[in-house]
């Protein structure tokens, strides 16, 4: 989870020397800004446009509510929201009563956004040439130029210019070794460019200028996270922790990173610590539940995801997981309930039927599998899939060779996928039948193939006993 934000707007915001239209409305325009400050996009748009409609030339609230609609808009993919935001920005240009370079920050923020929309790059051309046209002049301080030049940087590199917009940045903070967003912005440049090492660099070069912001600590522990360099990871969200305590990103960030270096324990204690100070945050619960699952501790996990389905109940994922949590913890009744929500939720979600069909077989409820087989077993041979397959051999159709003889060897990665189903499904029939040693050979089988991110892989290490 990274956390970024168009900070030179929102340094912009309140760096700006407003003048004062109407003061009958000043009320209003500072509960805009505030709305804006802590990114309620949707608060400052309610605020300023009754300003607007009664007066259409308060180029202040013009300003602010073109800027909230672009930054909108961009969450919402909206591409006639941005047009709205840019047509806003452009009015307030055009009426204030003296020129503010500021004004021009979110429209050229919107054109450059509205190329990412709709791929067409001649949004950005025309932002790379208004910034041309202000950076030279007269009156323009650093701080303004730092700004058009990191604006113009993002034009360029929507328009995939990755050197020239390094160029804007480097000479952004050539002007303004405190702008911030070109610190990040470069980074998150070289990181795409899997120029790793350059970003390494670049995040240490802001570390120095902005010792004490937890920002940068945590978007570098999210480059080491995805390197998985998981101790480096660990020690910059740590740094970031040290400087905000309350940074429940950075905690979520490194709870997740301890889940991944396979160290649950701790993962729990970050990802609870997390929802403590936001607990409004389902994928954290979400998280919080797998690191729980993967210890054992299936009922408390069942309960995270039980409490992610009260508050959003068509939630499909907090199902499915709600579901595997009871499975695994023997509890068939509770685990069927939730995959036949998942199913009824989404027609579409057939990887849920091997399990459905086998939860129910060990239920003892073979007729209503027997009904969710029946296209499986009406498709033509060649017609199949391999959910078909598992489907067929948990209803006793075939054989565990025949199963194992339907892995897809194409491709290494579902190779070993489908594999560890295989061995998974073939221990839960010779369990059922009472061939302990038997099962517990192929439940080992499937551990082996590392595949963690499988809930047959999850199943064998609960048959097992064997939790992180």
């Amino acid at each position: 989870m990274r956390f970024s934000t168009s900070l030179a707007l929102l340094l912009a915001l309140s760096a700006t020397a407003f003048a004062d239209p109407d003061p009958a409305h000043e009320a209003q325009r500072q509960a805009a800004t505030k709305a804006y400050d802590v990114g309620n996009w949707q608060g400052v748009i309610d605020a300023t446009t009754p300003i607007i409609k009664a007066n259409a030339n308060d180029n202040i609230a013009l300003h602010l509510r073109g800027s909230a609609r672009i930054e909108l808009a961009i969450i919402t993919h909206d591409a006639a929201m941005i047009r709205e935001g840019i047509t806003d920005a452009r009015t307030a240009i055009s009426v204030a009563t003296t020129p503010e370079f500021n004004y021009y920050l979110p429209y050229l923020y919107g054109m450059t956004n509205l190329t990412l929309i709709e791929d067409q790059s001649s949004h950005a051309l025309v932002a790379v040439g208004i910034a041309d046209q202000l950076l030279p002049q007269p009156g323009i301080t650093d701080e303004q130029k730092s700004n058009v030049l990191y604006q113009r940087a993002l034009a360029k590199s929507s328009m995939k210019q990755p050197e020239a917009a390094i160029a804007d940045f480097d000479a952004a903070l050539a002007v303004n070794p405190k702008h911030i967003a070109s610190y990040m912005a470069k980074a998150d440049l070289y990181t795409e460019a899997k120029k790793d090492e350059a970003a390494i660099q670049t995040y240490a070069a802001a570390i120095k200028e902005f010792p004490e912001e937890p920002l940068v600590y945590n978007n570098l522990g999210m480059l080491y996270q995805n390197l998985k360099r998981y101790n480096e990871a660990i020690r910059a969200f740590s740094a970031a922790l040290q400087k905000n305590p309350k940074y429940d990103i950075a905690l979520t960030n490194r709870g997740y990173t301890w889940l991944q270096g396979g160290r649950p324990v701790e993962a729990e204690k970050d990802f609870a610590a997390s929802l403590q100070l936001n607990p409004d945050q389902p994928a954290v619960q979400s998280l919080l539940g797998t690191s729980r699952l993967v210890q054992g501790k299936w009922q408390e996990a069942a309960r995270d995801f039980e409490l992610i389905i009260q508050k959003t109940p068509t939630d499909v994922a907090a199902h499915v997981d709600a579901g595997f949590a009871h499975y695994f913890g023997k509890d068939y009744e509770g685990a069927i309930q939730e995959f036949n929500k998942v199913i009824q939720m989404d027609s579409t979600a057939r990887f849920i039927n091997p399990w459905r069909v086998w939860t129910l077989m060990r239920s003892g409820r073979k007729a209503e599998a027997t009904g969710i087989a029946q296209s499986s077993r009406a498709h033509k041979e060649n017609e199949r899939d391999w959910i078909d397959w598992v489907i067929l051999y948990t209803m006793g159709d075939i054989t565990a060779e025949e199963l194992a003889a339907r892995v897809d060897k194409s491709d290494p990665n579902i190779q070993t996928a489908q594999m560890c189903e295989a061995r998974y499904f073939i221990a839960e029939q010779q369990l059922a039948q009472g061939k302990n040693q038997e099962a517990a050979s192929n439940y080992e089988q499937a551990l082996k193939t590392n595949k963690r991110e499988l809930s047959a892989w999850r199943g064998a290490s609960y048959a097992l006993r064997r939790f992180q």
